[in-house]
């Protein structure tokens, strides 16, 4: 299996949640990876949208990422969007219900971005 598809599975995993709605991991190196079996948001455009600009924010992250930046949250509608960063160059995105309760999706999410960081790091 390849990093990709490796990925991918990672991916696939955190979507079996409940509460995530949608996920990818974008990057210079990695381009944008996605679950195989796509996203539970019922808004394509607004998914489209989101995978089609994610690769924007890069710029401000490399600037603020030197200061300690770990996680950027932002409320679009009625989502909540979460970027974790592996490094200045790659982050682990989720979609969640705004109103959700974040704790175990933060568990979730940390655990899928080691994971995510190890095989990048087998594949240097």
């Amino acid at each position: 299996m390849g990093r990709n598809e490796e990925i991918r599975a990672v991916l696939e995993d955190l979507l079996k949640m409940e509460d995530v709605q949608a996920c990818l991991l974008t990057g210079r190196q990695t381009g944008t990876i996605t679950p195989g079996r796509g996203t539970k948001l019922k808004n394509l455009v607004l998914w489209k949208l989101i995978m089609d600009s994610s690769h924007k924010l890069f710029p401000v992250i490399e600037d603020f990422y030197v200061y300690g930046l770990k996680r950027l949250y932002f409320e679009l509608g009625d989502y909540e969007v979460i970027m974790t960063f592996l490094d200045q160059f790659t982050a682990l995105l989720v979609v969640i219900p705004s109103l959700v309760n974040r704790g175990l999706v933060e568990v979730e999410i940390e655990n899928s971005k080691r994971t995510i960081k190890e095989i990048i790091g087998r594949q240097k």
